[in-house]
């Protein structure tokens, strides 16, 4: 079965972030960690917390 890439990043993604301490963890750790654009992956990140799968804070730099 093929999945879309915007798939397969939200599900590394999410996975990582399971697979992390708790706390806090920044996007651009998630981006270099899965080997995904940055850019892209902040896109995801706002759909999935519009969906309550994730939550955000904003961190000291913005």
């Amino acid at each position: 079965m093929r999945v879309s890439a915007k798939v397969d990043y939200a599900l590394r993604a999410t996975a990582e972030l399971a697979a992390s301490p708790p706390g806090p963890v920044k996007g651009e750790r998630l981006a270099n960690a899965q080997q995904i654009p940055l850019n892209f992956l902040e896109n995801i990140l706002l759909e999935l917390l519009r969906s309550g799968i994730v939550a955000s804070q904003r961190g000291a730099e913005g």
